[in-house]
């Protein structure tokens, strides 16, 4: 009786040993669900805080922004980052809506990300031909980091906020390798602004 309870804790002892040397490959083979995935997309001001980023914008004035992306989704992707200009009465895409803004794009951002990794860029966008004319302002167009872009955008006078406001919207957008195509990602950030003279 006694050799057979020596072999017993001899045998769960070495098994146990197996298990514990082989768990780090073990691990390696089976991914272990982790926690929430998700994309994020972000803007910053030209010191790299909410505080600065630009309100207030007269034609032919330089601003810069920070853009970012960061990928939480467990798995390198491509992304796309839609920018576009709104005015006021254009709408862009509601949270969890799953629908991208449509108005079409003036410039796209293309990146990959592995896990876990974040990108950023500064944005330097001018507006380049900015009218006023009784009630509204009209943009023609637009520089965003050293290229013009032409666009008809009008915003009419806010009397309640005292203002011509447009909304520079950035949408992301991640590829779906499974279908081939790239899918709106239902993340954006927008920048408020007004335009004075």
């Amino acid at each position: 009786m006694l050799l057979r309870s020596y072999k017993t804790i001899f045998v769960t002892i070495g098994l146990i040993g197996v298990i514990l040397l082989a768990s780090p490959t073990i691990a390696l083979l089976i991914k272990v669900p982790s926690g929430q995935q998700f994309s994020g997309i972000y803007i910053l001001g030209s010191d790299h805080t909410l505080g600065n980023v630009p309100f207030n914008v007269k034609q032919g004035v330089s601003y810069i922004i920070y853009l970012g992306v960061n990928n939480n989704l467990g798995s390198a992707g491509y992304y796309s980052c839609n920018l576009k200009l709104l005015n006021e009465s254009e709408s862009f895409s509601a949270p969890n809506s799953g629908q991208p803004s449509s108005i079409p794009p003036l410039c796209e951002y293309k990146l990959f990300l592995d896990d876990g990794a974040t990108w950023e860029a500064p944005l330097v966008f001018k507006v380049n031909t900015l009218s006023f004319d009784n009630n509204s302002a009209d943009i023609s167009s637009v520089n965003i980091n050293g290229i013009d872009y032409q666009m008809n955008a009008t915003s009419t006078w806010d009397s309640n906020k005292t203002g011509f406001y447009y909304s520079l919207v950035v949408e992301l957008w991640l590829f779906n390798a499974t279908e081939g195509i790239s899918q709106y990602n239902d993340r954006f950030v927008s920048l408020f602004l007004n335009m004075t003279q």
